[in-house]
């Protein structure tokens, strides 16, 4: 059996999403490339969170590890679902009526992870990028 890949529609209509405050939470990485439309599938579903959310989270049962510098990192929420405490974004957009991280934001994350994946995406998002400011 292969691994589940989300596509757009499988993001957008989540109910797992649907229950979150939309101003709480914001859907980054390669789901918000997926929700950008840069990439067509992703593995997991990638969220950064408020402080508020993560607690009220928590104490909902959530797992959770402590990172490095100090935030919290989500984990086995709601399956395929992973959510980083304060997940550096500069802006958000709103597609299909929920919060994602701008492709800018999405960039400057990847550059600071410096994985090898991660170049690969950069290059798609600066296409996009440089798509849209011919539009």
């Amino acid at each position: 059996m292969g691994v589940k890949m989300f596509t757009k529609d499988d993001i957008a209509k989540n109910p797992i999403l649907k229950t979150y405050p939309k101003n709480e939470y914001w859907i980054t990485a390669g789901s918000g490339l997926v929700m950008h439309g840069v990439k067509t599938h992703t593995r997991d579903i990638d969220l950064g969170c408020s402080a508020m959310l993560a607690d009220l989270l928590i104490k909902q049962g959530a797992k959770w590890k402590l990172l490095e510098d100090g935030t919290r990192r989500l984990i086995d929420v709601a399956g395929d679902i992973e959510i980083f405490e304060n997940w550096h974004v500069d802006s958000i957009v709103e597609i299909d009526g929920l919060s994602v991280a701008s492709l800018e934001s999405i960039r400057k994350q990847k550059v600071e992870l410096n994985r090898a994946k991660d170049w690969d995406d950069i290059a798609l998002i600066d296409e996009a990028i440089q798509k849209r400011g011919k539009s």
